[in-house]
């Protein structure tokens, strides 16, 4: 028989630090982005378009590892609401009257 022990409060609040953790970093890339757009905006030649072309799979790169960090975090959600609601169901089983 598998055995395990979930304490449901610490996964969901970890989840919603994660949350904070998240909207953090999404806030600091678009802060990036803004200053390297406006670099490119006064930027000319061959060495501005590499810069661009970097700049561009950085942000691909980036965007996957948002995507992956939100996949995480979902799933710690989920997971986190599973296990409260065993619990409570569990519980309920030996609620009299």
């Amino acid at each position: 028989m598998t055995r395990y022990q979930v304490d449901s409060d610490i996964v969901m609040g970890t989840t919603a630090r994660v949350r904070g953790t998240i909207d953090t970093i999404q806030s600091e890339v678009a802060g990036l982005m803004n200053q390297l757009t406006e670099l490119q905006s006064t930027w000319t030649g061959e060495a501005s378009a590499a810069f661009q072309g970097v700049v561009t799979d950085w942000r691909a790169t980036q965007q996957r590892v948002e995507e992956s960090i939100s996949t995480i975090n979902q799933a710690l959600g989920r997971a986190g609401a599973q296990y409260q609601e065993v619990e409570r169901g569990n519980a309920d089983l030996f609620r009299i009257g």
